[in-house]
């Protein structure tokens, strides 16, 4: 399922550690051809890929090992993709913010925009391991600077809540689910429809995530939102509810923290007088 709004929903890529992220004067030293696509294809998901590098492998039914086969056989098209790479990482080190956390240094967010902020911190979500480590040298560092956290910059493909739940898809990965229950203290809105709504986001995550089997699923985002008022009564464009969702993927869990009280249960106990 996919929701409606103004930007495409990126796809999922495990992030990347530092030690792999390119900070050397020429972006193309020292790194392979799987990290560059690896990078790419985080940055971007396979779609926008294709559109900015309109090549076979990118456009009909694309994964990283084809990518890669494609890449190596044919030098045209690796030079496209290296050359697009190489554009990425001139912009990307253009904001401070980003190039520190690439050098492993300690970030300095003196001078720095909302603007480069937002932009950092979608950043840190695409390509960095959400473990406690990173939560407390770079992700919460970044937030805590943030003045709105409901701001979407034209430049960034989703808000910072929907990206956030889009990146605990991780199947492998350390992640934890700090940067969410910050962005929620923060006051971000549970109930942003601008690009899909986060409850019926979040349970999608959770039943692809179910459904390739990458990870068992889980409920403690789910929670968060509830927590914080998200409204399970709500539907996307196409009449979805989040408990629809739920029940399409067989997510049990969920199916049981999203139904209606029944009728009985909403009243409580019987006194002995009703029986």
């Amino acid at each position: 399922m996919m929701g409606d709004g103004k930007k495409q929903l990126q796809h999922r890529q495990k992030p990347v550690s530092l030690s792999s992220i390119s900070y050397d004067p020429s972006p193309l030293h020292g790194v392979t051809l799987a990290q560059i696509v690896t990078h790419l294809h985080a940055e971007y998901g396979w779609d926008e890929l294709a559109r900015r590098v309109p090549v076979r492998c990118f456009e009909r039914d694309p994964s990283l090992s084809s990518s890669l086969k494609f890449l190596r056989k044919t030098p045209w098209a690796r030079e496209q993709v290296e050359a697009e790479y190489v554009k990425q990482v001139r912009r990307e080190d253009h904001n401070v913010i980003i190039d520190e956390v690439k050098r492993g240094q300690t970030l300095n967010f003196t001078g720095v925009s909302q603007t480069k902020l937002h932009a950092a911190l979608g950043w840190m979500l695409r390509h960095l391991e959400q473990n406690a480590q990173n939560l407390k040298l770079y992700f919460l560092p970044t937030l805590a600077q943030i003045e709105d956290v409901n701001f979407w910059p034209d430049t960034e493909p989703l808000p910072l809540l929907s990206l956030a739940i889009d990146r605990s898809a991780l199947g492998a990965g350390d992640y934890e689910p700090g940067v969410i229950a910050e962005l929620l203290r923060r006051g971000a809105d549970v109930n942003d429809s601008r690009f899909w709504l986060p409850l019926l986001h979040t349970v999608d995550v959770e039943g692809q995530a179910y459904r390739g089997k990458t990870r068992a699923p889980r409920t403690d985002i789910l929670d968060l939102l509830l927590s914080h008022g998200a409204d399970p009564a709500l539907t996307d464009p196409q009449g979805h509810t989040a408990l629809a969702i739920a029940k399409a993927y067989g997510l049990r869990a969920v199916v049981n923290k999203l139904r209606p009280p029944s009728p009985l249960a909403a009243q409580g106990p019987l006194s002995s007088g009703t029986l």
